[in-house]
């Protein structure tokens, strides 16, 4: 094992803080890269430097990555502040990424991606994982790539509760980007006040949806394990699971009817066609839930299994946060 640091690049979002966490409870040396305007004082703890770079600054990019022996890059533009964007993050932003990795010999770069669709030049997360996965392959770095499927921490609650997001220090829907806040503002506590579950697609679209602890944990895993040298695998939850089934587990953890009201996948296309003009960033949204009233085409390949990762399943999921207190 390197003794060097892990570079976490978007330490401040909801999986990178989950990445901190773990490898700092582990003993593991961690750099994590913020910006200065960030949320991140949650990140403050024994065994973790924090280092201020930005990847739409790439002048910033060399002290952030000098002295590390790994990078587990989850930034992205989903939920943009400070004007951030996909060409600029995504895009821009990752070429220089890499070629300061390659500058300062930063070790191996594990990059967290997402399944491939038929329809991934449509949505800008999915088109832009698509080029950056690519750039990585030609880049000559040593590399890892996980496509993992839906989380259950922020669809969970994207299709109506608070629930999933208890004890969460960075939840992505908490994040200050105005969009997300109307939509969260309008859908984010119907199961829990009314028992409505409004999901994209219907009742029995399945997804393999996976704990973002977990993905976080596969990540780091694929620092060092020899099999993922210069890999690209899936990461899958334990099961598929319909929409109508986690509601089903969403009644049966809190004791209350929840009824699922589908929203067909044609609203979300013609919503994303519609704001394409005026945000990007709104308009991936709506097509993440275009993408989201279909089955994910998510591999169960064995790639928790390979790690030593038992995933957790969507009841006890739900089950150990409703342990929490609100």
């Amino acid at each position: 094992m390197d003794p060097r640091p892990v570079l976490v690049v978007g330490a401040s979002g909801q999986l990178g803080t989950r990445i901190v966490q773990q490898l700092a409870a582990a003993g593991r040396p961690v750099r994590a890269m913020v910006r200065p305007t960030s949320m991140h004082a949650h990140l403050r703890r024994p065994g973790v430097e924090l280092v201020e770079a930005d990847l739409m600054r790439p002048e910033t990019l060399g002290a952030a990555c000098r002295g590390a022996g790994a990078v587990i890059a989850t930034a992205n533009a989903v939920a943009p502040t400070h004007g951030s964007s996909f060409d600029a993050v995504d895009d821009r932003g990752y070429v220089d990424l890499m070629r300061a990795c390659a500058n300062h010999h930063c070790g191996r770069f594990v990059l967290v991606s997402v399944p491939v669709t038929a329809h991934d030049d449509a949505v800008p997360l999915f088109r832009t994982k698509r080029l950056i996965e690519r750039r990585l392959a030609d880049s000559g770095l040593e590399h890892a790539v996980l496509r993992a499927g839906p989380f259950m921490d922020d669809w969970f609650a994207l299709i109506g509760s608070a629930l999933p997001t208890r004890g969460d220090a960075a939840p992505l829907v908490a994040r200050r980007w105005p969009f997300l806040q109307r939509f969260v503002g309008a859908t984010g506590q119907l199961i829990d006040r009314h028992g409505i579950a409004l999901v994209p697609g219907h009742a029995a679209t399945r997804h393999a949806f996976i704990a973002i602890e977990d993905v976080a944990a596969a990540l780091i895993a694929a620092v060092d394990h020899p099999v993922l040298q210069n890999a690209t695998r899936d990461l899958a939850g334990p099961a598929m699971l319909s929409w109508g089934e986690v509601a089903a587990l969403f009644a049966e953890v809190l004791g209350r009817p929840v009824r699922v009201l589908g929203v067909p996948g044609a609203v979300f296309r013609l919503q994303q066609r519609l704001m394409q003009p005026f945000s990007t960033a709104a308009a991936n949204i709506m097509g993440l839930n275009w993408l989201a009233a279909t089955t994910l085409p998510v591999a169960q390949d064995g790639t928790l299994k390979l790690l030593g990762i038992s995933p957790v399943d969507a009841r006890r999921f739900l089950q150990s946060k409703a342990a929490l207190a609100a």
